[in-house]
């Protein structure tokens, strides 16, 4: 609870903040000259806007780093394609949705992407009564 209530005080003024924070599970989904990007992410961040956290596609988990400056969200992290390492950094605005949307630079490929990404439901969805 401490660290929410650091997340709505570090991102004040944004008033979309408090009830989307960065802060949890995310689905991502892109597109990078053609190949698909399927990702989960786990973020938190910090009182300085900062971003930690993992993102795992592919059965391999990559350490990310990353800002928050009001609606914008840019993060890095590691990566391989056919064996030679990469970095991708993700930049991208979140909508008064909570949705995130932007764009991906994978280096040093020199390849560029979009992507859209929605946080992962929390809790599992109730089965309908009778069912």
């Amino acid at each position: 609870m401490k660290r929410f209530a650091a997340l709505v005080l570090a991102v004040a003024g944004t008033s979309f903040a408090a009830t989307t924070p960065v802060t949890g599970n995310w689905n991502i989904y892109g597109d990078v000259s053609g190949y698909p990007v399927n990702e989960t992410c786990t973020f938190s961040i910090d009182q300085d806007n900062q971003i930690t956290g993992k993102c795992a596609m592919a059965e391999k988990s990559y350490d990310v780093k990353g800002t928050l400056a009001d609606k914008k969200l840019t993060f890095t992290h590691a990566g391989e394609y056919q064996g030679q390492p990469l970095v991708l950094t993700w930049t991208g605005t979140l909508a008064e949705d909570g949705s995130l949307a932007g764009t991906i630079d994978v280096q040093p490929l020199g390849y560029d992407g979009t992507f859209t990404a929605k946080k992962a439901d929390e809790k599992p969805a109730e089965k309908p009564a009778g069912l």
